[in-house]
């Protein structure tokens, strides 16, 4: 199966903001989205923006949790939003119970996910992120499963 891609340049703090908040809009209960970037490329603030899109008003409310692991939000469905940056593998993602959320009825999003890629599903949206400049960023989606092209088909023509 062929993943599908999609690349979008952002030139700002704001437009990253409202892409992940289009993005967020289209995820369902299940949905997993892995975010990969160096420090500072702007994976918390895509996150902001997708949690706002899942019904979060208050985006100020999103803030990377390097240090507890994962933060849960209540928007129209329950996000988990994990950080991995901290962990030294799968094992220690598994050792905080991850499996059960991620294969669960919520939207996962987790940071820095290439460190732990055993704990991602055979489905997700791989959500990769690039510095360009000071304040461009390239954001790079591919799918992996029918869901995720759909989606990527939905961000195309919204």
């Amino acid at each position: 199966m062929k993943e599908k891609k999609l690349t979008f340049k952002s030139s700002s703090v704001s437009e990253t903001l409202r892409f992940g908040e289009r993005l967020g809009s289209l995820l369902q209960p299940g949905y997993v989205v892995a975010l990969i970037g160096e420090l500072g490329a702007g994976k918390t603030t895509l996150v902001k923006g997708i949690v706002r899109g899942l019904g979060v008003e208050d985006k100020r409310s999103v803030k990377s949790p390097t240090f507890s692991l994962m933060h849960k939000y209540e928007g129209r469905i329950p996000i988990y939003h994990f950080d991995a940056y901290r962990l030294k593998g799968t094992l220690e993602m598994l050792d905080i119970g991850s499996d059960e959320i991620i294969y669960g009825n919520g939207v996962s999003i987790i940071e820095w996910a290439d460190k732990v890629p055993g704990c991602l599903p055979e489905k997700y949206l791989k959500t990769t992120l690039t510095v360009v400049s000071e304040n461009e960023r390239k954001i790079e989606l591919c799918s992996y499963g029918r869901c995720y092209d759909e989606l990527i088909n939905n961000l195309i023509i919204s």
